[in-house]
């Protein structure tokens, strides 16, 4: 990485959060490298100690197993969501992870969302069921 970014935190973030955004471009991909990708940027993440954006790469990662319909990837990344918002910070990233894939949720959140919990869950189920009609037809 060269120096410039490597001090400058703010475009530090900027990069992972673009990288991330591609992994998310390619999710319905299957030759997209998308586990290997995840891999490398997740170490980028940790060594630059970025802890919300490995987060924010969960979230991405479960939002393509939900559009592949991988439901024991979903199913991980779950728990793995709950541990890592223990304290209440991005919280919430758990039950938009069951929203999208289609899932109820395991115990009632402590989210708050501003437009209830059924326009919420339909809100982020929507991409997921648009992706995979995307598949279907071949886009």
């Amino acid at each position: 990485m060269p120096s410039s970014r490597r001090h400058c935190p703010a475009l530090r973030a900027t990069v992972v959060i673009t990288r991330v955004a591609a992994l998310l471009r390619d999710a319905r991909r299957d030759d997209a490298d998308i586990d290997d990708r995840a891999q490398v940027l997740r170490a980028d993440i940790r060594t630059a100690g970025l802890t919300y954006a490995e987060l924010t790469l969960d979230l991405a990662l479960a939002f393509r197993h939900a559009v592949r319909a991988d439901h024991d990837q979903v199913d991980a990344s779950i728990p793995r969501l709950h541990a890592a918002t223990r304290g209440g910070d991005y919280a919430y990233y758990a039950g938009i992870v069951h929203f999208m894939a289609g899932l109820p949720l395991e115990v009632a959140s402590a989210a708050w969302w501003i437009d209830g919990e059924p326009v919420t869950r339909r809100q982020w189920r929507a991409p997921v069921t648009e992706r995979q009609a995307d598949i279907r037809t071949g886009q």
